[in-house]
């Protein structure tokens, strides 16, 4: 997917353990109760792709048979352990940085009622041809860690995008696809939470 590294980044910033080893992990690391699909928009995403770099992990779910090099749509979870305790205002401030050393223009965080909401416009690029847009809920899970849920959508370069100015196409993308898939995840009841790892006392 488009700009992974960006949150990666936000991660390593935050302390994430550099050591790739997707397998690594140590008996104290928090697990989320992880879905082996999930329902977004009335289809259905299954697990396709997970990594874990100890103290941050991401799994990604994908419709049919799509996958991270193909594909229309897809949905994130990220755990963050966040073992420096970072707030939700110390991690928008970061973020925001991260947005902005990246040349990333069109994007917004912010609070409400303790969780993180954000948008992110992605525009096309010698390696990606379509527009991206994510939008994503954050959400504090006791004994385990910040979790994100993002979902994620391209928008292919159609005549009528085409014959909009920029200025029009972000107005459009934010009132046609941001926002109403903020109020989506926002009405959602949150239901991820963590487990115990195999092993662990």
């Amino acid at each position: 997917m488009k700009k992974f590294l960006v949150l990666l980044s936000v991660g390593l910033l935050s302390g994430c353990a550099a050591n790739m080893d997707k397998t690594a992990k140590t008996d104290s690391l928090s697990e989320l109760a992880l879905p082996k699909s999930i329902k977004h928009n009335d289809k259905n995403y299954q697990l396709k792709e997970q990594q874990d770099l100890q103290t941050i992990a991401r799994y990604v779910y994908f419709e049919g048979k799509e996958n991270l090099k193909n594909w229309k749509s897809a949905v994130e979870l990220l755990l963050d352990r966040n073992p420096e305790q970072r707030s939700l205002s110390n991690r928008i401030q970061l973020r925001q940085r991260v947005y902005e050393n990246t040349g990333v223009e069109h994007f917004k965080l912010y609070e409400e009622k303790g969780d993180l909401y954000a948008f992110v416009i992605y525009k096309p690029s010698p390696l990606h041809n379509d527009w991206q847009v994510d939008v994503a809920r954050g959400h504090e899970v006791e004994n385990c860690g910040f979790v994100q849920y993002q979902y994620s959508l391209k928008i292919p370069k159609s005549k009528k995008i085409l014959n909009m100015g920029q200025v029009k196409l972000i107005g459009y993308l934010k009132k046609y696809v941001v926002d109403k898939e903020l109020a989506r995840i926002a009405k959602t009841p949150w239901r991820f939470e963590c487990v115990k790892p195999a092993g662990a006392k």
